[in-house]
């Protein structure tokens, strides 16, 4: 499946067939590009105590993540036409909180967890490679750096190098970050394009959900744009709708696609380790 380009490996453990040891070795065999399937992560739906389900994620690198809009997209529908959910609005759990979603054929909405506002760090100068910046920190399931640009005017492998390099400042991020390269859509009124260096992935993506409404939120605290927003992926198009809920969050809700490609069955030599 795929969400905006960001695409996955979608697995059913709802028999708790697998271990996490296992699942994270599937994700680094299987999402080799060229060299086996290919993906951005494994997306797997497992039992849940208190919600639908539980939807976990493996990152390409083999580590599990908090939460992945666009993946949490694509296995709301996956539950939903596979029969774990028989419902088009759900619930699942996540590492990174609860999610509400809804299934309306091949594009789903979300309403994601809660975001506290008040740990929002704006405008921090910060320098790497030459390349001066100023960020805006946030956590969206997982955490978010927002850079502003007025316009994206270097190549895609300048922005993978420079994103690398932020993802690895551990003095600012200790547990890493995404990091997001935002500028207008013409102006901030019609939208925001945005480019992801993804953390576990260790790459720029097509999409990122998370990142999308990160870099939303970053933009509406700025007050460059509206509560909602079109948010422009190489991959497609999220939009993002904010509300407030206490003083100190926002409510988001993420819109977008979630494609259904085909169904794989994996040989053993696909599971071999590379070397």
């Amino acid at each position: 499946m795929n969400g905006n380009g960001n695409d996955f490996l979608v697995i059913s453990n709802m028999d708790l067939k697998y271990c996490g040891d296992q699942l994270s070795l599937y994700a680094k065999t299987l999402c080799r590009r060229r060299e086996s399937l290919g993906a951005d992560g494994i997306l797997v739906a497992e039992p849940s105590k208190v919600y639908d389900f539980k939807m976990r994620l493996f990152n390409r690198d083999g580590t599990e993540g908090e939460m992945c809009g666009n993946g949490a997209r694509c296995i709301a529908r996956y539950a939903f036409l596979k029969g774990i959910v028989e419902k088009e609005d759900m619930t699942f759990e996540t590492l990174g909180g609860k999610v509400d979603a809804i299934v309306k054929g091949s594009k789903v909405t979300l309403r994601l967890s809660p975001v506290d506002i008040s740990a929002l760090v704006q405008a921090v100068p910060a320098s790497v490679e030459g390349y001066d910046f100023s960020y805006t920190f946030l956590t969206v399931g997982v955490p978010h750096a927002v850079i502003f640009e007025d316009r994206r005017d270097k190549s895609e492998d300048f922005y993978r190098k420079i994103g690398r390099a932020i993802r690895l400042r551990t003095d600012l991020f200790p547990e890493g970050t995404n990091v997001n390269f935002v500028s207008p859509k013409r102006t901030y009124e019609t939208g925001l394009d945005v480019l992801t260096y993804e953390r576990g992935v260790e790459d720029i993506t097509l999409s990122c959900g998370t990142g999308s409404t990160a870099s939303a939120i970053a933009a509406f605290m700025s007050g460059l744009t509206g509560a909602v927003v079109d948010v422009y992926n190489p991959g497609g198009i999220n939009r993002v709708s904010l509300s407030r809920g206490s003083s100190q969050t926002l409510l988001p809700e993420l819109e977008g696609g979630a494609s259904y490609i085909a169904e794989i069955e994996a040989a053993e030599e696909a599971l071999d380790q590379y070397n």
